[in-house]
Order: C-alpha cells, then structure tokens, then sequence
C-alpha cells in the first residue's frame, strides 16, 4: 500500500483540571495529530506532544519539520511490512540529521504511531501482533497527581478511589515544607497499601533533593523521578548514592545513547520511556531492550494532555515489552470532552487493544485542521 496524503491537525482542547508542575500551569493539550492516508483506503493515526523542555521541539517545529522534511520522503512510499517501516524511519531520520536538525523525536515519533497504525489495519491485526509477544495479562497503571490545593484534591479523591491503579506519583515543587504536607496527605488518603513515587520534574539543586528525599522517606516512597536539571547526570548519581531511594531518569533520556550513558554511569535504577520523547514505538522498544539487558527496569510515562493516540501506543507497547514498572496512562482522562467514552480503568486487558491497529478512531470535528499534503 502507498502514501498518497498526509494531513496535520492541532489539538488543543481543554483540560477539566489545571495541571500544574514545576515546568508549567496546563491548562489544555498542545499535540499535533498525524494521518497518513494510503491507496488502499486506510489511514494510520499517529501523535506527537513536543515539549521544548524535553526535546527542544514545539508544535510549530514538529509541523514544519514533517511537512518539509517528511513529506517528501514519505508520499509515494510503500509500507507492506515492518522492513519497510523500519526502513522509512530511518530515512526520515537520515533526513533530518543530513540537515543538521537534532531537535525532531516528538515529529518522528508520530510518523512512527501511524505507520504502525496504518500496518496494523493493513494486516488486520491489533497494534501489538507486529511489535512482538504479549508478555502480561494487565496493565501496571499509576496515577500522577499535579500540584493541586489540598482541599481540590480531597474533592476529587472520592472519584479516583473508584479507580484501579498499582501506584501513584506526586509531582512536587521547590517548597520543602509543602512537599511534606503533600505526601503525608497522599500517605493518609490512600493508605499504607498504595506505592507512591514522587516527581520534582528537574526541578531541585542536589542539596535541595537529597533534603527533600531523606524527610519524605518516612512516607515510605518507592521511587524519585528526575530529582536534578536533565543535564546533570551526575546530580542523579549523587542523590541516588546519597538516599538510597532507586531515582528515575526522565527528561535526562530520551534516546538510546542517554540510556546508555546513564546505565554505564550508575546515575538511575529505572527509566522513564514515553513514546513521543523517544521517537516513536521502534526506538522505544531498543531502549527498552538495551535496558533490559542491563537489568534496568523502566516505566512507561505520558505527557500531559496526550490523547488517546498516544495513550493507546503506550499501552500497545507495555503489552510486549518486560520489566515495565508502570504505565501513566490517564492523560485522556483529563479531556472536558474525550473523543471515546473513557472507561474505568481496570488492571485487566482493555478489550480495545484486540481491534485492528491501534484500535483509536479519529473525529477531526475536535481539532484544528493545518495542513493537508499530496503528491
């Protein structure tokens, strides 16, 4: 089957709660949405959500980048197998490196979502059948919990009780005291059972981390994600050798080299793999593997305000892949108005996940159309 068109659309909708982090006040999605039209009638759906403070890539960059650089090497092009699939990443990526763009994972990883998308309809198979075995029965959902006032949160606590989730993570600021306050709310909401990880987003000095770390021990913590700047990968190691608590690297990986270096480093014990930053479910699944193979686990995160593209890629992806500590997949949730009715999420399979593809359908009456390219 052929490329004959692609179409990009901005997604912008609003979100039912402010999430607020270190890095910004959220108050709707900024992805760009991918369709790779095909001969045959078929569409691949893919996503991109560029975060310039992960990957240097804005929405603007991500569009003008496919729209300039992909297209041209994508319409026209046969996709029949996972050969040429590989094969047209790589050309894409050739592309941008031969043009001396470094900033483009957020874009490729897109082009990578609908190309599975659209091979997996073609084959008439769920998403994951291409990708390689299913190795679990559930998924290892966690809840992240932004900066919200106590009171909002007590509110919403008896919704997402209803919820089932293995762990939740915190997303903390630079106020020591705060943070206390927080996971001590978090710790007597829901009780000594649940995991908590928490997340200060790059946020702290190595001082302020291990301060932070050592009094919120006693909540019993599971994990530290992205304690330091992404740069500082030996802050990461330091506060890993000086709490004890295992750290996970976020921000400070987002290709296989990173993982390689912060692995040969001893500067985290997990990392944190989302499919946009990565660059797509290719190499997502290399750095799992080489992960793996160095005995780390990692966990599988999301951006806030993906949309069920990207939430369904991730979930695709923990099916097949081993170690997987957690999966973040609640950012549809977030939507005043989701595209799907979303359902409670269980720790079960999701029934969605053995259609054809990535088992997501579009209505491009909710985002704003930007372009549309052909031969």
């Amino acid at each position: 089957m052929k490329i004959i068109k692609i179409t990009l659309f901005q997604c912008n909708i609003p979100l039912t709660l402010d999430f607020h982090s270190p890095h910004i006040l959220r108050r709707h999605a900024e992805s760009i949405i991918i369709a790779l039209h095909f001969n045959n009638g078929i569409s691949g759906l893919g996503e991109s959500a560029p975060r310039p403070y992960v990957t240097g890539e804005t929405c603007s960059t991500v569009i003008d980048v496919i729209r300039n650089l992909f297209s041209p090497v994508l319409i026209g092009r046969e996709i029949n197998s996972m050969d040429d699939l590989e094969s047209s990443i790589s050309s894409l990526e050739k592309e941008c490196l031969h043009r001396n763009i470094t900033a483009f994972n957020s874009a490729l990883g897109a082009v990578d979502i609908a190309l599975h998308d659209a091979l997996g309809k073609f084959k008439k198979v769920p998403l994951h059948n291409i990708l390689g075995p299913i190795v679990r029965n559930g998924m290892p959902y966690s809840l992240s919990i932004p900066i919200f006032p106590s009171e909002t949160f007590k509110e919403l606590f008896h919704w997402l009780k209803h919820l089932e989730f293995k762990s939740i993570k915190i997303i903390l600021g630079d106020i020591e005291s705060d943070n206390i306050e927080r996971v001590h709310l978090m710790r007597s909401l829901f009780g000594e059972h649940m995991e908590i990880r928490i997340e200060a987003n790059g946020n702290w000095t190595r001082r302020q981390a291990i301060s932070n770390i050592e009094k919120l021990k006693r909540f019993n913590i599971s994990t530290v994600e992205q304690p330091v700047a992404a740069s500082d990968f030996e802050g990461l190691k330091e506060v890993r050798a000086a709490t004890g608590v295992p750290v996970v690297a976020d921000e400070s990986m987002i290709s296989i080299s990173d993982a390689k270096k912060l692995i040969e480093m001893e500067a985290c014990d997990i990392i944190n793999i989302k499919i946009s930053k990565c660059g797509g479910l290719l190499k997502s699944m290399r750095i799992a593997d080489f992960a793996r193979s160095k005995n780390v686990s990692c966990q599988v995160g999301a951006h806030v305000g993906e949309t069920d593209i990207l939430t369904r890629a991730g979930e695709h992806f923990c099916l097949i892949t081993p170690d997987v500590t957690c999966f973040e997949g609640f950012s549809a949730m977030l939507f005043e108005d989701s595209w799907r009715e979303h359902p409670k999420m269980k720790n079960k399979r999701s029934d969605d996940l053995f259609g054809i593809g990535l088992g997501v359908e579009l209505d491009t009456r909710m985002f704003k159309s930007v372009c549309s390219l052909s031969v």
